[in-house]
């Protein structure tokens, strides 16, 4: 598939140009980088230029194979005021492979660098590093290899599991829970709504603490992602306030995913990117977004510290980060799926899932979490057992 490139003004192939020309082209312009398809490390990115400031020699729409290509700096255009080359990268390279960290694009079937695999199924594309990892050479598996398999590929199994003290590596229940086609179900069915009890403001004034914090990524037609989406409570409201240059939605669940889509097709929300993604081995650029949302999540992350360092490094220099989270001493009634399931489950259900599967904080922690992450300015804010986190980078 060909790339896209900006517009900009025609040259002949490389090939083409006489050996004194290219001579002098090096001496008084500006050649800034090559590419070559035989090289996994140049050329790998997209190239957001201006025409008036850079030739670009494309390949031929008949080539298999992309031809290298030359950008230089005009002698004559050496004056003109140029955009910042961190700029032109973030524009270009939003999302990057888990796996090598080049810049892809999601209509991409894989990375142009290593050629890890990008697939797009029920509506979002999996960029977590186990479904982009390559692919081994086949191997017949046996019976118990395939049985294991399919064990950590079940969110009901591995909850169960976890649930009784076997969980699964990299599995804890925390995590797989939220994987879980009941969560997913009760999330916007009172669940969410009894957060209140310990302080939460409500999804409403949450909405309205967030974009008066995002102010300044509003007024640059930023780029906002929401983290740990769920059911997607706040990202189609963001969606719908058509203030952000691009809306993304992000969870490690499949099935908060669906239930994304299947709320945001019955409301008609704009379009916006799902991607399901790992918080600890984020697929954004780095400097690439503009304002970070994570409600009422960090209690569930398996790794905080690596999920906020992986927060700071994709936000631009100045982008803002809004999270809300339980304190400790929350009451784990308010929390808990058990309490919100049927009376009539059964009882060894409720109790499996009334166990304490999560991380609470205090509020000098949460502070020292933000700023070891690398945040220059952190306020958390508390209401009762909820602490309200603002960070900028």
């Amino acid at each position: 598939r060909r790339r896209r490139h900006a517009a900009t003004p025609m040259m002949p192939r490389l090939s083409a140009v006489p050996g004194t020309l290219l001579i002098c082209a090096l001496l008084v312009g500006d050649v800034s980088s090559f590419s070559s398809p035989a090289s996994p490390l140049l050329g790998t990115r997209r190239v957001a230029s201006s025409s008036s400031s850079r030739w670009v020699i494309p390949s031929r729409a008949s080539s298999a194979r992309r031809a290298p290509f030359l950008r230089m700096q005009p002698a004559g255009l050496a004056d003109a005021p140029q955009p910042p080359a961190q700029d032109a990268w973030t524009a270009a390279a939003l999302y990057a492979c888990p796996q090598c960290g080049s810049g892809i694009s999601l209509d991409d079937v894989s990375c142009p660098s290593c050629g890890a695999p990008i697939s797009t199924n029920e509506g979002f594309t999996d960029l977590t590093p186990d479904a982009t990892a390559p692919v081994a050479p086949a191997v017949e598996a046996t019976d118990a290899q395939r049985f294991l398999d399919d064990l950590r590929k079940n969110p009901l199994v591995s909850a169960a599991l976890s649930g009784g003290g076997l969980p699964l590596p990299g599995q804890p229940l925390r995590q797989e829970l939220f994987r879980t086609p009941v969560l997913s179900f009760l999330y916007e069915r009172g669940w969410r709504d009894g957060f209140k009890q310990a302080g939460f403001p409500g999804i409403e004034k949450e909405f309205e603490m967030a974009m008066e914090f995002f102010q300044v990524a509003r007024e640059g037609n930023g780029t906002v992602i929401d983290l740990s989406c769920g059911s997607g409570l706040m990202v189609r409201r963001l969606a719908k306030s058509q203030q952000f240059g691009k809306v993304i939605a992000v969870d490690f669940s499949e099935n908060m995913l669906k239930e994304v889509i299947r709320r945001s097709e019955e409301e008609k929300v704009p379009t916006f990117d799902l991607v399901r993604a790992d918080v600890a081995k984020m697929p954004f650029g780095t400097a690439s977004v503009d304002a970070i949302h994570a409600g009422a999540a960090l209690h569930c992350w398996p790794s905080v510290q690596d999920g906020l360092k992986e927060v700071h490094r994709t936000l631009k220099p100045g982008g803002t980060f809004f999270a809300t989270t339980f304190l400790w001493g929350v009451d784990d009634r308010v929390v808990n799926l058990g309490q919100n399931l049927p009376g009539s489950t059964e009882e060894a259900v409720r109790r499996l899932l009334m166990g304490r599967s999560y991380r609470y904080y205090k509020r000098q922690e949460l502070e020292w979490l933000m700023k070891s992450a690398g945040f220059s300015e952190v306020t958390v804010d508390t209401i009762q057992r909820c602490a309200i986190i603002k960070c900028k980078k």
